[in-house]
């Protein structure tokens, strides 16, 4: 896929597993700035060989690949006056055949980008692409768009006629604000009134702020802007230091961005915050996904290779993908979440472990991804195979979940064999630092469930948790005739870390039914 954006011509390599997940190969872009060199509307000579010679360079990457080819212009190219030339010479130099979409189906494509990526379930989502040269915004719910449209807004036109090259004043300022929130008008009377429950944002701006407000909460770079998450009040002291800063290579300097996205991160900021004050928009979700995996998407739906049921669940089917490709025993690994959900549902019932979650609902989630993944180091090598589990996932290409989350699937396989997480032992890896009780509940779960499946065979028809005041005891009920020899030892030998894990005194009794 090649975007030919106002700002940067991007390629992304992708492909389609058996799943329907769609996962980015390789990648490549070039910062051309296409819309600052317009010039009267119309596209310079100058910047036909420059636009041909990167997409030269793209096209080698690609055909390594042997990857077919769809290049997809948006609103720098389609506003040109002479883009049919345009086009002309790229077919001509490169042998690429261009595409020109209209804005409400950009806005439509960079929506199934950013849902595909995010898992917002059947949340009415506001999607929000800010370009070069162009605004996109989608409203919709699951794979139902109800409200596209796209705006001739950008932050690099923004900044080409109001900042560059000009002495900024606070008359100038306010008429740049100014004309933003005129633009962003009908915006508001067509879906002011609408309750939107999650908000995302794609684009360089949006994974600029990223890095931006995670340096100013930890004074750390952002190495994955996915999945970050930023309140409105961080949004609006960003936008009051960036008036004030104004010059881009004090910008630069303040927050370490590259010098072609301080220069025009202001505009992207104003665009952003206005429309988070007009829609009163609480927080924001970025996504790394945007255009191109929609145009992907939209592809592989065309030639028939991805029905849009297919990712309707994009987590599970992410998590149930990437069982496939280690070649995990699936049938196993769905007892092992069985089994780790009905040990979970036993203890979080009472408060001394409840307490231990921060969302029961999406802990209980991560606990099902995790238990279904357990063996997935043994793709590496046996031993040790839970530390190699714990790399395998958080650098895998999990799709809808966001970084956290897929660590702290990785930190549950981790700690769920040999010693349970010690924080200070354990704390230089990533997510465990606020997270500790977190984990150690999850992979006590998924503990237990290890144990009682010891000889990959279900064996449990009961369990059940009593006690109070620290003092606990596991009853486990076998069905009969079944050996259980390995799996009674396995929990006796358990109980001890479980004890540290879990913060409690632990017993278990284990009984069988008589046929």
């Amino acid at each position: 896929m090649l975007d030919l954006g106002s700002n940067t011509f991007h390629l992304a390599i992708v492909s389609l597993d058996d799943a329907g997940q769609i996962h980015v190969l390789d990648s490549q872009k070039e910062n051309l700035r296409l819309a600052e060199a317009v010039e009267d509307g119309y596209i310079p000579d100058s910047f036909f060989k420059k636009a041909s010679d990167a997409l030269q360079a793209m096209k080698a990457i690609g055909q390594s690949y042997h990857a077919e080819f769809r290049l997809i212009a948006t609103q720098a190219i389609r506003a040109a006056a002479n883009r049919q030339e345009f086009m002309e010479h790229i077919l001509q130099s490169t042998g690429l055949k261009l595409e020109i979409i209209d804005g409400v189906e950009e806005a439509r494509l960079s929506y199934f980008g950013v849902i595909q990526s995010l898992s917002f379930g059947q949340d009415l989502v506001l999607s929000v692409d800010v370009g070069g040269a162009s605004t996109e915004i989608a409203v919709g719910r699951g794979t139902e768009c109800q409200y596209l449209s796209s705006l001739k807004m950008g932050a690099l036109l923004i900044s080409k006629r109001f900042l560059f090259g000009k002495k900024a004043t606070p008359e100038s300022l306010e008429e740049l604000r100014q004309s933003i929130e005129s633009r962003l008008g009908p915006i508001e009377e067509d879906i002011g009134s609408i309750q939107i429950e999650q908000a995302a944002a794609t684009s360089g701006t949006a994974k600029a702020l990223a890095r931006m407000i995670h340096w100013d909460r930890t004074k750390a770079d952002l190495e994955d802007p996915h999945g970050f998450r930023f309140s409105a009040q961080e949004l609006f002291a960003i936008e009051s230091e960036l008036l004030q800063l104004i010059d881009a290579d004090r910008i630069a300097l303040r927050w370490g961005l590259d010098s072609r996205r301080a220069d025009i991160i202001l505009a992207g900021v104003l665009i952003l915050s206005s429309l988070t004050r007009l829609l009163k928009i609480q927080q924001w979700s970025v996504s790394t996904s945007g255009l191109r995996e929609g145009v992907a998407i939209d592809t592989y739906t065309r030639k028939g290779l991805l029905p849009m049921s297919r990712w309707q669940d994009l987590r599970w089917h992410s998590v149930q993908g990437f069982a496939r490709k280690l070649k995990l025993d699936v049938t196993f690994a769905q007892s092992m979440s069985d089994l780790a959900l009905r040990i979970f549902d036993a203890l979080a019932v009472f408060p001394e472990f409840s307490r231990m979650l921060q969302d029961s609902l999406l802990d209980r989630e991560l606990l099902k991804d995790a238990a279904f993944l357990l063996e997935s180091g043994k793709f590496i090598n046996f031993s040790s195979y839970h530390k190699h589990s714990y790399y395998l996932i958080a650098e895998s290409n999990l799709l809808g979940f966001t970084q956290e989350e897929k660590h702290l699937i990785a930190l549950t396989n981790r700690f769920a064999r040999k010693s349970p997480l010690r924080p200070n032992k354990n704390e230089s890896l990533p997510y465990v630092d606020g997270n500790v009780h977190r984990i150690n509940f999850l992979s006590s779960c998924l503990r237990i469930a290890r144990c009682l499946l010891r000889t990959r065979q279900p064996k449990v028809k009961g369990f059940k948790v009593t006690g109070k005041s620290g003092n606990y005891t596991l009853y486990i009920q076998f069905l009969p005739r079944a050996r259980i020899e390995a799996e009674k030892l396995a929990i006796r030998k358990e109980l001890k870390n479980l004890e540290k894990a879990l913060d409690c005194n632990l017993d278990a009794s284990m009984t069988q039914d008589e046929e």
